[in-house]
């Protein structure tokens, strides 16, 4: 997912309502392997996080921030990402 994200930002090729469908994705997916227990609470709480991370992406690119501060924000959510997966290494399959 962040790959993905990634790509199409390096390619400037990031919509808004693609970076709002993917954390509308994210959302649904985390809430399913939480409901079905293959993830914890807290490991769904981490994960959201990210989710955030990239809504508020998706209004910076709403709003036509400069597109190096919206670099800076991906960072700090892949930054923050990996933090999350060392921690849960389950969410690696979903946050990467």
């Amino acid at each position: 997912m962040l790959q993905e994200l990634g790509q199409l930002l390096d390619e400037n090729r990031l919509t808004f309502e693609t970076a709002k469908q993917i954390a509308e994705d994210l959302s649904l997916e985390l809430a399913s392997l939480r409901n079905s227990g293959q993830i914890s609470n807290d490991a769904f709480l981490e994960a959201g996080v990210i989710q955030g991370g990239i809504s508020v992406l998706s209004n910076m690119l709403g709003t036509s921030i400069d597109h190096s501060e919206i670099m800076v924000h991906f960072s700090q959510i892949r930054d923050r990402s990996a933090t999350i997966c060392i921690n849960y290494p389950e969410l690696t399959v979903v946050l990467s």
